[in-house]
C-alpha cells in the first residue's frame, strides 16, 4: 500500500505578511485606549502597503510636505519630521523588493548633476566650524537624491499622473489654509495688510509659503491646458466617428470634464494663494514660470501669453497702488549694491536688508575662496560679515547661487550651476520632444524650475521640504523608455 505524498506549503511574502497582520490586530484589539489602537491600526495598514507597493511612499510624501514642518521632532542637535520617516520608510520597502526580485534599475540621468553638487557640500565641511550644523544640510540633500532615484525606479507611466494630482491637491489645500488666514486676519500683527494678512500657511512665514504654490501651480497651469486640449479632441474625434451620442463617449466626455474641473480649480486655489502671500519673489516667479508654460505648450498657448501679457499692460493703472507699487519695489534691488552707510526707512528697509545679505555672502566668498565657510555654518559665520544693523542673520544670503558659493566655495558655486542649468535643460528638452501627457508634465516641471530660477534671486526655496518636491518633480520628467509595473 502505497502512502500519500506529503503536501508541501511555501508561503508567498503577502501570505507571511497577512499572517503577521493578523497577529498585530489581535495584539492591538488588547490595547487601550482606542485611539491608539486605531493609529497603530492605520500605521500598520500603510505599511503593508508601502511593502507592496512601495510607489505609496511618494504618494504619501507629495501630501506631507507642505506640513512637514509643524510636525517635526527635536532628535540631539537636530530634529526629525515626517517626510525624513516617509523616505526612510520607501527607501527600505524598495530595497526589500530589491532584494526579493532583483529587478534592472531604471537609468537616472539627473544623478549626474546632483551627486557632484552634493559631494561638493560634503567636502565644505573640511572648512565648517560646526559639523552638527553641516548635518541637516547634508541629510537634505541625502534624501533629494534618494528621493529622485526612488522616484525613477518606482513611477511608470501609469503613475506620473496620480502623482501630479497628489502636488496639486496638497498645494490646494495649504492654498486654503492661506486664505483663511488672509481673510481672518489669523497670524501675527507683523503680516497685517490692513483689513487682511499676509498669508504664511503652514510655513510660518510667507516667502515659503508663497515658494512652495509658486512651485506646484506652473505643474497645474501645463495639466489645465492638456486637460482641455484633450477634451475638445476627443471630442472632435467622437462627432467624426458618429457616436458622440453612444453611451461610452458620454461617460468619457464626462470624466474629461470632471478632470478638466478638478485640475482647474486646485490651479486656480493655489494662484489665489501665491497672491494672499504677498511675495514680490513668487510674483515675480509666477510670471515667469506662467510664460513659460504658455510658451511651450502649444500655438494657442504663446497666444493665450501675449493677449494676458497686453491685458497686464493695459489694466496696470487700475491696478491698486499696494499692488502695482510693491512689485515696483523690486526695482530697488537693483539700484542698491552696497547698504553700508545708505540711510534705512520703512520704504527702504526689505531692500537694504537683502542687500546687506548679499554683501555678507559675497565677502564671506572672498575670504573662503575654494571651501567657503562650509555647508550649514552660515548663521556661524555671519557675525564676522553682518553689515549695519543688520546683525542678526535671516539663515541663508536671500539669494541660493550667493549663499553655495560662501558656504562652499568656488566649487559650490560652479556645481550648483551645473545641477540648476543641468535640470533645466533636460526639462526643457523634454518638453520639446514629447507630446501628450509626457509634454505637459514636462513642461509643468521646466515652469517649476524657471518659477526656482527666479525666486531664489531673492529668497531660497532649499527649504521646509521643498527639495523633496523639486525631487519628486523631477522623477516626473519621462525617461527615454517607458515602463509598465
Amino acid at each position: 500500500m502505497n502512502a500519500r505524498p506529503s503536501i508541501l506549503i511555501r508561503p508567498s511574502a503577502e501570505t507571511a505578511l497577512l499572517a503577521l497582520l493578523m497577529l498585530a490586530l489581535a495584539a492591538m484589539l488588547a490595547l487601550p485606549p482606542l485611539k491608539i489602537s486605531l493609529l497603530l491600526l492605520a500605521a500598520l495598514a500603510f505599511g503593508l502597503a508601502l511593502l507592496l507597493r512601495p510607489v505609496v511612499g511618494l504618494y504619501a510624501l507629495a501630501l506631507v510636505i507642505p506640513f512637514s514642518a509643524v510636525a517635526r521632532v527635536p532628535l540631539g542637535p537636530a530634529s526629525i519630521g515626517p517626510t525624513d520617516l516617509l523616505v526612510g520608510a520607501t527607501f527600505f520597502a524598495w530595497f526589500l523588493r530589491l532584494a526579493a526580485f532583483r529587478p534592472r534599475p531604471r537609468p537616472a540621468p539627473l544623478l549626474w548633476f546632483l551627486l557632484p553638487f552634493a559631494v561638493v557640500l560634503l567636502y565644505s565641511t573640511l572648512a565648517a566650524r560646526s559639523l552638527v550644523a553641516a548635518l541637516p544640510e547634508l541629510v537634505k540633500w541625502a534624501e533629494v537624491i534618494v528621493i529622485y532615484w526612488l522616484g525613477v525606479q518606482l513611477l511608470a507611466p501609469k503613475h506620473r499622473l496620480p502623482l501630479a494630482l497628489t502636488l496639486l491637491a496638497a498645494g490646494s489645500v495649504e492654498a486654503l489654509i492661506g486664505i483663511r488666514q488672509f481673510v481672518f486676519q489669523i497670524g501675527p500683527d507683523a503680516y497685517l495688510l490692513g483689513r487682511f494678512l499676509r498669508a504664511y500657511g503652514t510655513f510660518g512665514q510667507p516667502n515659503p509659503y508663497a515658494g512652495y504654490l509658486g512651485l506646484t501651480l506652473p505643474l497645474g497651469i501645463s495639466l489645465s491646458l492638456w486637460s482641455l486640449a484633450t477634451l475638445f479632441r476627443k471630442k472632435a474625434r467622437a462627432a467624426e466617428g458618429g457616436d458622440a451620442r453612444s453611451q461610452a463617449a458620454l461617460w468619457s466626455r464626462i470624466k474629461n470634464i470632471a478632470l478638466f474641473l478638478l485640475i482647474a480649480g486646485m490651479t486656480g486655489v493655489v494662484g489665489l494663494g501665491v497672491v494672499v502671500s504677498w511675495s514680490r519673489g513668487a510674483w515675480l516667479g509666477v510670471a515667469a514660470s506662467t510664460a513659460t508654460v504658455l510658451a511651450l505648450s502649444s500655438v494657442l498657448g504663446l497666444g493665450l501669453m501675449l493677449a494676458l501679457a497686453a491685458a497686464l499692460i493695459l489694466a496696470w493703472p487700475a491696478l491698486p497702488h499696494s499692488v502695482t507699487g510693491r512689485i515696483g519695489d523690486v526695482l530697488g534691488y537693483f539700484g542698491v549694491w552696497n547698504a553700508r552707510g545708505v540711510p534705512v526707512t520703512d520704504e527702504n528697509f526689505a531692500v537694504l536688508e537683502r542687500v546687506a545679505h548679499w554683501q555678507a555672502a559675497w565677502e564671506m566668498f572672498a575670504d573662503h575662496f575654494w571651501l567657503g565657510v562650509g555647508v550649514g555654518n552660515w548663521d556661524a559665520a555671519y557675525p564676522d560679515y553682518a553689515i549695519g544693523i543688520w546683525d542678526a542673520s535671516l539663515g541663508h544670503a536671500h539669494n541660493v547661487l550667493f549663499h553655495y558659493a560662501a558656504v562652499a566655495g568656488v566649487f559650490g558655486a560652479v556645481s550648483y550651476l551645473w545641477l540648476w542649468l543641468g535640470a533645466l535643460g533636460r526639462a526643457f528638452w523634454a518638453s520639446l520632444r514629447r507630446s501628450g501627457l509626457d509634454k505637459a508634465l514636462a513642461v509643468g516641471v521646466t515652469g517649476m524650475l524657471v518659477h526656482l530660477s527666479v525666486h531664489n534671486q531673492f529668497d531660497n526655496l532649499w527649504v521646509q521640504g521643498m527639495p523633496l518636491l523639486i525631487a519628486l518633480a523631477l522623477a516626473l520628467l519621462p525617461l527615454t523608455e517607458d515602463f509598465s509595473r
